[in-house]
């Protein structure tokens, strides 16, 4: 087919130049006309189903050029730049400070969220443990109260819990040397008397009886109490435990604040003994002086013990006190390092034993 084309095309051509009856002298001419119409009918017919060679080259230059990565220059630091590092002050990374874990009165600290001007109360019940119907009685009360567990008593891991898990707040109530001998502290106290290491072994055991305290305050203690280097001796292990120090001021020499605050550590002192006169009536007077020492001073702390008139008071009182605009506070909330400057009420028993 494509030969007969071609046949047909050459007979037009030379009747086109006019080379079938007649003949031209300028067969050059006429040679390069033959040639290009050739060249036209070879693209016509033969390469007609093809691209032209230039626009296969434009296509492969336009793909290798969107291909092109550009070489990775790497520049030669000069001399001057070697000279200008030298001269740069030397950049040293800060190290980070150590994790420190709270302090573990802080840990056991129960949380509270109380404006910085309301007046606060502490009310602490001691002795607590040795009774189970009252101790169970006051861990029923609302709270936060801070509940004072005497380390011998029966069961007290038990109760210390129940009283944790209610919103109280824990301490061990140590018991320490009294200036009435007749008294009976129980078999672990604190004594005048011990080596260091018998001091230390005694309040251990006492430390081991339950967990989740914020510290600890004194049982009994009159004669203790007073004696500098055993207090001495008190504070340097609660530093070293992290625990706080109350000082339930059972002796009106007693030297728990100041060697508590030269060792550093948290320490307050009682103002109030709820249970001194242990009637409804003299209850009741004593939670009113609380009340009225916290609207003078913005804080003040009561003890009382476990007893059915003490019960019976703060059952009437509690409730009552939001009302006044006075906040209710466990004493991890209230403890200073600096000496205290408003506590300063006589103590109104030299000893209180225990029921």
């Amino acid at each position: 087919m494509i030969c007969a084309n071609l046949f047909s095309f050459w007979r037009r051509g030379l009747i086109f130049i006019g080379m079938s009856n007649r003949s031209y002298g300028h067969g050059h001419l006429k040679f390069l006309i033959i040639a290009v119409f050739l060249m036209v009918i070879m693209d016509r017919f033969v390469l007609g189903g093809t691209r032209p060679y230039i626009e296969d080259v434009r296509e492969n230059a336009t793909v290798q050029a969107e291909s092109y990565t550009a070489p990775v220059v790497y520049e030669v630091p000069s001399e001057r730049s070697y000279e200008l590092a030298k001269l740069a002050p030397e950049v040293k990374i800060p190290e980070l400070p150590e994790y420190e874990p709270l302090p573990q009165w802080k840990q056991n600290a129960v949380p509270v969220d109380v404006g910085a001007e309301w007046p606060k109360i502490v009310i602490v019940i001691d002795d607590l443990g040795v009774s189970h119907k009252y101790s169970e009685q006051i861990i029923a009360l609302p709270g936060p109260l801070t509940l004072a567990f005497l380390p011998y008593a029966d069961g007290v891991a038990a109760m210390a819990q129940d009283g944790k898990a209610q919103g109280h707040e824990l301490m061990v109530h140590m018991p320490m040397e009294p200036m009435n001998a007749d008294l009976d502290p129980g078999d672990i106290y604190l004594s005048t008397d011990q080596s260091q290491d018998e001091f230390s072994a005694m309040l251990d055991r006492g430390l081991s009886a339950f967990d989740g305290y914020v510290g600890i305050n004194n049982h009994m203690g009159s004669r203790l109490t007073q004696d500098k280097q055993a207090m001495r001796r008190v504070m340097l292990e609660l530093k070293e435990r992290g625990l706080l120090f109350l000082d339930s001021r059972t002796i009106a020499t007693t030297v728990g604040a100041e060697t508590a605050a030269a060792a550093g550590i948290p320490y307050a002192q009682r103002d109030v003994f709820l249970d001194h006169d242990p009637s409804l009536e003299g209850v009741r007077k004593a939670l009113q002086k609380t009340e009225d020492m916290a609207l003078e001073h913005g804080v003040a702390i009561a003890i009382g013990h476990p007893k059915p008139h003490t019960i019976e008071g703060l059952r009437e009182w509690l409730p009552t006190l939001a009302g006044k605009g006075i906040a209710l506070v466990p004493i991890s909330a209230v403890v200073t390092t600096m000496p205290d400057a408003f506590s300063s009420a006589p103590p109104q028993s030299p000893e209180l034993p225990h029921p």
